[in-house]
């Protein structure tokens, strides 16, 4: 079993990995249609109700898009499937705190 400081510091890193534009053919493709699918869904969700449900209702609706973005990184060389599954929970608080924090403040 990883130390937490471990997992941290792998999740920090597959973090870093998943911004950088340079992340080649699917992954990247896949990422971006599932920001996309977070940003329509969470600025459909948030006319009709607060930011923090809205974001939580985008999370949900999108899982298919984030489970194919999963499935590419996973398959990089760079990766491995485990990496990514220990990964999974930090990065869906970043995309929930993101979509929470723009709405917040536009110009982010």
């Amino acid at each position: 079993m990883p130390s937490r400081r471990f997992t941290i510091g792998l999740s920090a890193s597959l973090l870093a990995l998943s911004s950088l534009p340079a992340l080649a053919g699917e992954a990247a493709e896949r990422h971006a249609a599932w920001q996309g699918c977070l940003s329509r869904s969470f600025a459909l969700q948030s006319a009709m109700t607060g930011r923090r449900l809205a974001a939580d209702a985008a999370l949900r609706q999108c899982r298919q898009a984030e489970t194919a973005y999963l499935d590419a990184l996973a398959a990089s060389p760079l990766l491995d499937p485990e990496d990514v599954a220990r990964a999974r929970p930090m990065l869906l608080v970043r995309a929930r705190e993101g979509l929470v924090a723009r709405a917040a403040n536009p110009d982010l």
